[in-house]
């Protein structure tokens, strides 16, 4: 066989392989927004067969006697203020920890590391415990608080791997003419780690949009609710669960998830191998 043979064989089984992967991934996801728009009688007696027919009463459902409206506003809410403080500070820790140079820095940064080893379930009850206490318990600072500090970690440490491999030239040039450490942050380090901003905005916000555990823990109440908790709504008495309906809230839920990680797919993927070359 001639190299080119060889070649044209190894694309073929390249693709191939490639092409089975997608239809794996995607499977589920078409399968989930199929079913959103199939009847719960088509559902219960064929559930994997090819649609019959498609019908809207199960979104029709879900807007007007559910309070999924209420779920998804309380995850944005949720997610929008975690975001926003994860970016700040882990950006501010990062800048600290790379460029200020100061006794124990190193220390520090393995300490945030250490975050990464903890799981969710061994810190429920000390949580729930100290929210009881100072009267956090139903309140959405009470899920924002866990997921800032179990997202702290991994945000740091790809903030601290690109600010690494900024010049410091760059820096004392800014030192000589005149720029405080906070001018310094805001016109150089952010501008320059947009993609990785952006990183750290699209992995956090599938995480802390989907968060369930602490939301079902210290949330209790229809108003506070999120989308992720709310979906328990739609299994009825004995178990009964309408399982259009159910199909149409989680499709509902997972469309920002899908819509943030398409958008911001190629700043995510530039963001995680910038610093990793020189």
């Amino acid at each position: 066989m001639s190299y080119k043979s060889r070649k044209k064989a190894r694309k073929t089984v390249y693709w191939f392989v490639m092409i089975v992967f997608l239809i794996i991934q995607a499977y589920p996801v078409l399968w989930l927004l199929l079913a959103a728009f199939r009847p719960n009688m088509e559902l219960l007696t064929e559930p994997f067969s090819f649609p019959r027919q498609l019908t809207k009463e199960n979104f029709i459902t879900i807007f007007t006697t559910s309070h999924v409206f209420t779920y998804i506003k309380n995850s944005a809410i949720i997610s929008v203020i975690s975001l926003v403080l994860i970016v700040l500070l882990s950006s501010m820790a990062a800048y600290a920890i790379a460029k200020l140079k100061f006794a124990g820095s190193k220390k520090i940064y393995r300490y945030f590391l250490i975050g990464l080893t903890i799981p969710y379930a061994v810190t429920l009850i000390p949580l729930f415990t100290m929210f009881a206490r100072v009267n956090l318990i139903n309140t959405r600072t009470s899920v924002i608080l866990p997921l800032l500090a179990f997202q702290l970690p991994v945000s740091i440490m790809l903030f601290v791997n690109f600010y690494t491999f900024i010049p410091d030239e760059i820096i004392e040039a800014a030192v000589i003419d005149g720029a405080s450490a906070y001018g310094i942050y805001t016109r150089i380090m952010i501008p320059l780690s947009l993609n990785t901003i952006m990183t750290v905005l699209a992995m956090n916000f599938i995480t802390v949009w989907n968060d369930y555990a602490f939301s079902l823990v210290f949330i209790n109440s229809t108003e506070l609710k999120t989308i992720s908790v709310g979906l328990s709504d739609f299994i009825g008495p004995r178990g009964l669960k309408d399982w259009g309906a159910t199909y149409a809230a989680i499709a509902l839920s997972i469309l920002p998830t899908l819509v943030i990680y398409f958008s911001l797919n190629k700043k995510m993927t530039a963001g995680l191998t910038l610093g990793a070359v020189k």
